[in-house]
């Protein structure tokens, strides 16, 4: 009896390990369910609306890719780039593809609520393919869908029951910044006069498209 207790409680924390080996072998003390929160009460310690500190710390360190490319961008006299602009996109994708896979790993854990029915998995699978959408766009067209998958997972998710309250709360901070970072982003490219600019950029598209199809200007002209 003890070795399979001891095997069962090696898949917890050893702050459960003293009241889950009690409970086991006087099982009249206490007469709660054992389920997985009272066997290991410190995952679910934090259900008020105070996050706990190592999701708050990796949910804001997670808005620092998002802000990155436009304050790199302001901070040099508002000159778009580029490249900056790509890695905002595609950070924005991983994050909206993640999104995703919470919902699914919620109906994965034991004792969950949420059911893997067709609701539930339809509704994980759909941000990364909003993702994976927005990523073939690229910009400007690829944060309509990026865009959308971002708002609309954090007003499900909030509305959503199953998550506790602080987990919907720093999910409103994370939308908000993500949101936020892609209207900087815009700000930049269309709305500073340093910056490249619509119509240069339109322009350069064309140029490498007559280059790529009508082959590099000849010289042999310039001989003559």
């Amino acid at each position: 009896m003890n070795f399979l207790i001891s095997r069962h409680l090696k898949r917890f924390p050893a702050a459960c390990h003293y009241s889950t080996f009690n409970r086991c072998i006087n099982p009249n003390t206490d007469s709660t369910p054992l389920t997985i929160k009272t066997i290991c009460p410190a995952r679910h310690a934090s259900n008020g609306v105070i996050p706990p500190l190592p999701a708050l710390t990796l949910g804001v360190s997670g808005l620092i890719p998002f802000f990155a490319p436009p304050l790199y961008m302001m901070y040099n006299d508002w000159l778009f780039c580029g490249d900056g602009e790509l890695m905002h996109l595609v950070y924005s994708a991983s994050i909206l593809s993640f999104l995703g896979g919470v919902r699914w790993g919620l109906t994965l854990s034991t004792g969950s609520k949420e059911l893997p029915d067709w609701r539930n998995l339809t509704y994980s699978v759909t941000p990364s393919l909003l993702a994976w959408t927005g990523v073939l766009l690229h910009s400007p067209l690829g944060y309509v869908p990026i865009t959308i998958g971002l708002l609309g997972a954090g007003i499900i998710d909030i509305a959503w029951a199953g998550y506790p309250p602080w987990f919907k709360i720093l999910r409103t901070i994370l939308t908000i910044g993500a949101l936020t970072s892609i209207g900087m982003l815009f700000h930049v490219k269309y709305k500073s006069d340093k910056s490249l600019g619509v119509t240069k950029s339109i322009q350069g598209f064309k140029d490498k498209y007559y280059d790529w199809k009508n082959g590099p200007p000849s010289d042999e002209g310039d001989a003559n």
